[in-house]
């Protein structure tokens, strides 16, 4: 299936396992159901909002929050990675759910889940909630508070914070890539309303990526004419279709 989406022509098309490929300025990029993306020329990893930390600092406050969703994020990461034997591992911001006291058990279990990826570039692009952390516990990752360019690409968190990259107003601004929305998607039609599903969110000149924690909440889309989203299930991602 092909959409001319903006200033760009766009080819999708279905993967083998449940990804779905599409074409962006002469690269392929794969849609992945694990919420993921992946870049092949490059062998690369991207994930957003992984918010790694943040029932330890729930329970801290006082919360009762189980153990356990931030450890089996760390497990699918781990088997993405492996997967597709990545060279290089990218997080869209919000690597942290907040700064970390050294001695939080959570700092031993992330540097154990580095330790067992030492083969992998492990690069944070910094988010909001990774405010702070440079004066707490640093993760053992490539930290960066500017914005990431890789080919014809800018990784950043937040595409609508201008501190989050080059601004540019014409042809020569990167396509970004980014999170930060957490971006999801109401399933149905209004009288008969279906599952609330996270989503990739294509616009003109960027793509914002769901949610790869799996403890993390979402923002409905408010998607403008000409934009595409593709809904995430367990086992595939699906093209929704452009929107007018």
């Amino acid at each position: 299936m092909t959409t001319d989406v903006g200033t760009g022509h766009t080819e999708e098309s279905a993967g083998g396992g449940g990804e779905t490929r599409i074409e962006v300025r002469g690269e392929e990029l794969w849609l992945l159901p694990a919420r993921a993306l992946w870049w092949p020329a490059r062998r690369m990893l991207v994930v957003a909002d992984t918010h790694f930390g943040k029932g330890s600092l729930l329970r801290d406050a006082g919360l009762a929050v189980p153990r356990g969703p931030e450890g089996e994020d760390r497990v699918r990461l781990t088997t993405l990675v492996r997967r597709y034997q990545a060279r290089a591992l990218v997080v869209l911001g919000d690597f942290l759910h907040g700064p970390l006291a050294p001695d939080d058990p959570e700092c031993a279990e992330i540097e154990a889940w580095r330790a067992s990826l030492a083969a992998v570039d492990v690069v944070v692009v910094a988010g909001n909630h990774d405010r702070g952390v440079r004066r707490r516990w640093l993760p053992p990752v490539e930290w960066r508070e500017a914005a990431l360019c890789e080919g014809p690409f800018q990784f950043v968190h937040d595409d609508a914070d201008p501190a989050g990259g080059e601004r540019l107003t014409d042809a020569a601004r990167p396509f970004t890539l980014s999170g930060h929305v957490h971006p999801v998607v109401w399933l149905g039609s209004p009288r008969r309303r279906g599952p609330r599903v996270p989503v990739f969110w294509r616009r003109r000149d960027g793509l914002v990526l769901p949610s790869f924690g799996r403890f993390t909440g979402g923002w409905t889309v408010r998607a403008a004419a000409g934009d595409m989203l593709y809904a995430v299930g367990p086992e595939r991602v699906v093209p929704i279709g452009r929107l007018t």
